[in-house]
Order: structure tokens, then C-alpha cells, then sequence
């Protein structure tokens, strides 16, 4: 063989490896030329990497892999440049610039994404000067622009000044925001509005975060969208984000430090957490009644955040012992947009129910219901998910869920016959009781006394003056005797200390002693039935006691149970 041959073969082996190496190159810029149909991206005829440079495989923009710049501009003197999308690209473009160098006098152009198709971009798409990226359109339909967030805090779609995004309703189009599973990226967007919005996090822990910058207004329309439970819808101060779609956003969190408005048909689904708590928001199962403990409930729920300030919800609470009854709660979220609200109700021992309060008689359970006001398909419901314990009607607390506990008083040691003496003591004269004074009385007298000293004269003898004044100093005794009487504590010393709140139904002990108590006091327990049981006329008795010493009143939460403030005041009076 001679060397003239193996030269030959060496450069076409040489030749081979650089179109092998050249057809598999990354680095590959593309910008429309318009040398083909002069409108469709898949016509490799209009860019300026024709399919013979390499061989057949690359024949436009992201045909089989990923081309790294891909600009779409105007020529000079041939106007806004049209350029329609119509079929898929098998690959994706890293960088895609809509308008602007090298083309024209201010760089035009226009990108229609048509009827099924999907157009993607991982680095940034930019529109600039006066162009346009129509989301189809009334001829071609409606595509899909998928973007791919593969830098931490990159923008993947920037729209200049004087640029436009059009995907309204004619133009029914889909953006989507991929991220790459990078923790923390932020897509900045300028003002926009979007047919349907959706934004996906590959992962739990990336946080894709879409953020509409303060004095821009985003609009997504009726198409909605979908937003996944690791990514961050933020609204800027200064902002606005209008919604006339329904975005299903379940578990994603809201940011909202501007304007969120709901318009025709907005709506935004984000099912919420509701449980039992104390009043720090830590999960509770099992409360105390007694004492007016009280109940919690905590709803997390981020669509809540529609303004940048506190906001309330409300709830219902049931409590389930001897009696039901079920208040409203109102529910304040617990600082500005932070979408956890909370409030409680306080436990009541009470046989009937009490505004504002849980009554109760006894230990039992406790239920729940919520409803999502801007969604009623998002509501949560327990019964019977807690427990409390309390006073029960037929004795004392309990330290389990419902029943009744009844308390078996022991009975009293028969005392032992006193001896009888053999002979009969003489029996001492009972001493008059002189008669207490009473109003009636000293009104009788003070009258008297006007008259006589109505009728005493100058010349009146010393000794009628003299009576007349015996009888005034005797008048003034009796006057501050019934003073006295009146401001003086109504109550004997018992021995007894009440430590256990009281209400209607109960028979107890501890309710012989407050009868007991009562009934020194005739203007308040006339009857002084002492019984044990707290029946009506106890109840009236713990009232007109609460009014007398501006404990309650009628209308006011506990008027008529023996609750923490009337328990001090027996205490005082009686132990």
C-alpha cells in the first residue's frame, strides 16, 4: 500500500471524527433567519444552523437535544417576524430571547405557542422590545410553555416595558414553572396575566417560590391552576394577584404582604388542618373542666390570606357529659398572613347552657365542626376526639370520659345516751329579752320625737326638754343599732371551706353546707331548705347572694353556680 494511500485515509478518518464530534456539540446558538416558510419553528430552513452542517441530526431548535441560545428577531426592513410553534421540539431550550439584536430597527417579533404543543425552557425566556408570546391564538389554538427554574433564584420568563405576554381568555394557554429540586429558587415575575398557572416542585425540600414584585399586578384567569404543597405563592408589598380561576393548592403556602382578590369564578382550594389544642397550639386529648379550664381549637389554613392582616374564623365546639351544648368559637389568626388562627371556650358547670361557655355536668367529650368559608368542600369534623373530666350531678370528678360517678356518704356514729340525773335540777327564771329594734319601731318613735319637739316652746318647762332629748339620744342608739345589723357580714362560722363549684342538678355535700349558709341570711334563702340538692330555690338563693355582693347578675356568664369568685366570698363570710 503507499503512503500517498494512507495519507488519503488519515484525512478522511480525520474528517469523520471532527463531523462526529461536530454533530454532537453542546454549545449550539440558533437565530431565526426567516430562510423557509418565513412562520414555522420546525421549518429548519429559518435558522441559521442548517440540518447539512450536521449531518441531519439538528435541524431546528431543540429537534433532539438542547440548544443553548435560540433568538427570534426581525430583519432588517421585513417588519415583525411571526413565528409559530407547531409541533413539540423533542428537546428544550436553555435560553430563549423573543425580539431584540440582531434584527431590524427595534428587533420585533412575535412567538405563537399553537394548539397542543409544548415549547420548554430551562434558563429564561425573554421578551423584550415589542414583542410578543401569544399562548396560541384564534387560528392555531392554545400550547403550553413550560419553564424550568435549573438556576437557584433565576428568571425563567422576563418581560420588558414595552413587551407583552398575552394568555388570556383567547388565548387559553398553560405556563408551567418546574423546579429542579434546588432548594430555596425564586422566580421574579413581572406584571402578567397567565390562563393557567401551575407551579411544581420536584421535591419536598426545593421551595420553588413565585414571587410577584412589589408595584407589579398578576392576573391568573379562568383556567386556575395548580400549585404543589412545596411551593411558595409570595405577594409582595405594594403587589397585586387577582384571581378569576380556581387554583388547587394543597399544602402550598400564601405570602401575602399586598392585594389578593378573588374575581368571577377565583377560588383557591388549600384543605386546612384543624385540631384540639391549648392555647399555645399544642395538640390536647384530655382536659380538666373544672376550675373553668378551657378548650382550644387551631385551624392552619394558608388561603386565608387574602389581606395583610389579622383575620378571623369561626367554628363550633361541642362538649357531651349529662348535658350537650354546643357554642360558636371565634377563631383570630395568630399574627399578620400567618394563616393559624385560634381561640377557645372556657368549661362552665352548669345544667343548662351558658352563652359563650362549654356547660357541663359530669366528665365527657368533646367535638368539633369547620367549614372553609371561601370553600365548602374543605370542612373538618370530630366527635368525641377529646376528653374531659368534671364534677358529676350525683357527686364528685371523675378521671374518665362520661358516666357518672355517685358519692356514698358514710354514715354517722349513733352518740351514746347521756346518763339521766336522779334528781331534777330547779329550772332558772327566763330573763325578758328586750325587743330588738326595728325599722318599724324607731320610725314610730322618731316621729314622736317631731311632734314633741314641735310643740316644745321658750317657755317650756327644763324637765319636757330634757325628756325630749333622752328620747332623741335613745332614737340615735337605736338608729345606729339597725346600721350595724345591716352592714354587718349575713353569716355564722361554718368550719367549712368551699373549694367546689356548684350547680343546678347536684347532690352533694358540699351543697348542704351552702344551704346551710344561705339561710342566715333571710333576704337571700327565706326557705332554708337544707337538703343536699342544688334545686331551684338554691339556685334563686345563689343568685340573689351573687347580686348582694356584686358577684353576677342576670345575662352574665356562671349568674347562679357557685363558681371561683362566689366560692371567696362564702369563704369570707362562713368559714
Amino acid at each position: 500500500m503507499s503512503k500517498k494511500y494512507f495519507i488519503v485515509l488519515g484525512l478522511l478518518l480525520a474528517a469523520g471524527f471532527l463531523f462526529l464530534n461536530s454533530g454532537n456539540a453542546s454549545a449550539t446558538s440558533y437565530t431565526w433567519t426567516g430562510g423557509g416558510d418565513a412562520t414555522t419553528w420546525t421549518d429548519p430552513l429559518n435558522w441559521n444552523q442548517p440540518a447539512t452542517r450536521f449531518g441531519g441530526f439538528y435541524p431546528y431548535p431543540g429537534a433532539t437535544s438542547t440548544a443553548d441560545t435560540v433568538t427570534i428577531s426581525s430583519k432588517s426592513n421585513a417588519g415583525d417576524f411571526v413565528v409559530r410553534a407547531t409541533t413539540t421540539p423533542a428537546g428544550t431550550v436553555k435560553s430563549l430571547v423573543v425580539g431584540g439584536a440582531p434584527g431590524g430597527s427595534n428587533g420585533a417579533a412575535q412567538l405563537i405557542i399553537g394548539n397542543g404543543i409544548t415549547l420548554s425552557a430551562s434558563t429564561t425566556v425573554s421578551i423584550v422590545s415589542t414583542s410578543t408570546i401569544k399562548m396560541g391564538d384564534a387560528t392555531w389554538g392554545s400550547g403550553t410553555l413550560r419553564l424550568t427554574n435549573g438556576v437557584n433564584n433565576s428568571i425563567p420568563l422576563t418581560i420588558g416595558g414595552n413587551a407583552t405576554f398575552t394568555a388570556d381568555t383567547t388565548a387559553t394557554g398553560t405556563v408551567s414553572y418546574i423546579s429542579n429540586g434546588t432548594a430555596g429558587n425564586t422566580i421574579l415575575i413581572a406584571s402578567t396575566t397567565f390562563y393557567t398557572l401551575n407551579l411544581t416542585s420536584t421535591s419536598t425540600g426545593d421551595n420553588l417560590i413565585f414571587k410577584v414584585a412589589t408595584s407589579t399586578s398578576v392576573t391568573v384567569g379562568a383556567g386556575g391552576g395548580t400549585f404543589s404543597s412545596a411551593a411558595t405563592f409570595s405577594v409582595a408589598s405594594g403587589a397585586t394577584l387577582t384571581l378569576n380561576g380556581i387554583i388547587t393548592a394543597t399544602g402550598a403556602t400564601w405570602a401575602n404582604s399586598g392585594t389578593v382578590t378573588l374575581g368571577s369564578g377565583g377560588k383557591i382550594l388549600n384543605a386546612a388542618t384543624v385540631q384540639l389544642t391549648d392555647s399555645s397550639g399544642t395538640a390536647v386529648s384530655n382536659y380538666s373542666a373544672d376550675g373553668n379550664g378551657a378548650v382550644f381549637l387551631t385551624v392552619t389554613d394558608q388561603d386565608q390570606n387574602l389581606l395583610p392582616s389579622v383575620e378571623e374564623l369561626s367554628a363550633t365546639i361541642t362538649a357531651v357529659s349529662s348535658i350537650s351544648t354546643t357554642q360558636t368559637v371565634t377563631l383570630t389568626e395568630t399574627s399578620a398572613s400567618s394563616g393559624v388562627f385560634r381561640g377557645g371556650l372556657t368549661f362552665t358547670l352548669s345544667a343548662t347552657a351558658i352563652t359563650g361557655a362549654l356547660s357541663y355536668q359530669g366528665p365527657g367529650t368533646l367535638n368539633y365542626s369547620w367549614t372553609d368559608a371561601q370553600d365548602s368542600a374543605d370542612t373538618a369534623s370530630c366527635t368525641g376526639c377529646a376528653n374531659f373530666t368534671g364534677t358529676s350531678p350525683g357527686g364528685g370528678g371523675s378521671s374518665s370520659g362520661g358516666g357518672t360517678v355517685t358519692v356514698v356518704v358514710a354514715t354517722p356514729a349513733t352518740p351514746a345516751t347521756p346518763a339521766v340525773p336522779t334528781e331534777t335540777p330547779a329550772v332558772p327564771a327566763t330573763p325578758a329579752v328586750p325587743a330588738a329594734p326595728t325599722l318599724d319601731s324607731v320610725s314610730n318613735k322618731i316621729a314622736s320625737v317631731v311632734a314633741k319637739v314641735a310643740a316644745l316652746t321658750k317657755t317650756s318647762p327644763a324637765a319636757d326638754i330634757a325628756a325630749v332629748q333622752a328620747e332623741i339620744t335613745a332614737v340615735l342608739v337605736e338608729l345606729q343599732s339597725l346600721q350595724a345589723a345591716s352592714s354587718a357580714p349575713q353569716g355564722v362560722a361554718l368550719g367549712f371551706n368551699f373549694v367546689r363549684p356548684l350547680a343546678l342538678g347536684l347532690r352533694h355535700a358540699d351543697v348542704s353546707k351552702l344551704q346551710e349558709a344561705l339561710k342566715t341570711d333571710s333576704s337571700v334563702y327565706p326557705e332554708g331548705v337544707v337538703s343536699g340538692y342544688f334545686g331551684p330555690l338554691t339556685l334563686k338563693a345563689v343568685q340573689k347572694f351573687q347580686e348582694k355582693y356584686g358577684i353576677a347578675s342576670s345575662g352574665v356568664a356562671g349568674y347562679g353556680n357557685v363558681g371561683p369568685k362566689t366560692r371567696v366570698k362564702l369563704n369570707e363570710l362562713f368559714k
